[in-house]
């Protein structure tokens, strides 16, 4: 096991069970060495709390790591920002690309979304809530990058990307016909079949239009942040599901990259080759794949 000297796990107690369970059990030795890897190339850019946080909140400070290191890996320069404003960033065509990471979990209340049944009861997946932590999240690095930009740690010449992780949102990697993480920003609904009256085929298909989505205290919430002035300093938003245990053979392969556009300063798919991007054209959602 490592120590607080030689990897990214360390002793003392922690409320984190997935912390808990990958430091100290015997058959996560593979999964200990690739956060440890992760870990030593990251180090130089972790504030010195980082170690110490990632005890309770290890799903984000891994997901802060992953998405680093596979920037790094591809080339990237990355610079740190410090204890405040979004993590690090990175120039492309000599703008700096600022990134913040956020890995939001079910949530509370009544609109949280409920964890998995192991009864064979079949359930309803719930779509709306599983939206709102995706709303949720935005809202909350708005504010903090509002912050940010009143410091003067970014600026508006700047671009932003947002990297979301669902893996502590159930269902909420799967999506239904359309990702649903980009159904949280873009206003697509249900997907709709239209049929033929006398044969019964399908003729077309189609997304219906969906801007808000409610919650449970009345109060409705926009779906359509990536056509509202208030959130053109997004970039794009990055996603993935990934965790420790659950990762693909090569690092940054599970990524998937939504584009604001309205967005005050896009980013260039070209820049993320090996990623897929989905890029809103013509009213549709298009998917580039990457170019490997």
């Amino acid at each position: 096991m490592s120590t607080a000297n030689e990897g990214f796990f360390i002793q003392g107690e922690s409320s984190n069970l997935g912390y808990l369970n990958i430091r100290d059990s015997p058959h996560h030795k593979d999964t200990r060495q690739f956060v440890d890897s992760l870990w030593a190339k990251y180090k130089p850019l972790a504030d010195v709390h980082f170690l110490e946080d990632a005890k309770n909140h290890f799903l984000e400070r891994f997901w802060e790591m992953y998405v680093a290191v596979t920037f790094m890996e591809r080339g990237l320069q990355l610079v740190p920002v410090g204890g405040e404003g979004p993590e690090f960033y990175f120039e492309i065509s000599q703008r700096r690309i600022f990134v913040e990471a956020i890995a939001p979990g079910p949530g509370t209340g009544l609109d949280q979304v409920p964890g998995p049944r192991y009864d064979g009861e079949a359930t309803k997946t719930p779509t709306e809530k599983i939206l709102l932590r995706f709303t949720h999240a935005l809202d909350v690095k708005r504010d903090r990058y509002l912050a940010a930009l009143e410091k003067g740690i970014v600026t508006y010449n700047d671009g932003y990307l947002l990297a979301i992780n669902s893996r502590g949102i159930h269902h909420g990697p799967i999506g239904n016909t359309m990702p649903y993480f980009a159904q949280a920003f873009l206003p697509f609904g249900p997907l709709a079949l239209a049929l033929d009256p006398i044969t019964g085929n399908i003729v077309d298909s189609f997304h219906q239009y969906r801007d808000t989505i409610p919650k449970q205290n009345g109060k409705n919430i926009s779906t359509k942040a990536f056509l509202d002035p208030k959130f053109q300093f997004v970039s794009a938003v990055l996603h993935s599901s990934v965790d420790c245990v659950n990762r693909p053979k090569e690092i940054g392969a599970d990524f998937c990259i939504l584009h604001n556009p309205s967005a005050v300063h896009d980013i260039d798919p070209l820049a993320f080759p090996w990623s897929k991007h989905l890029v809103l054209r013509d009213d549709e959602l298009v998917e580039i794949k990457p170019n490997l």
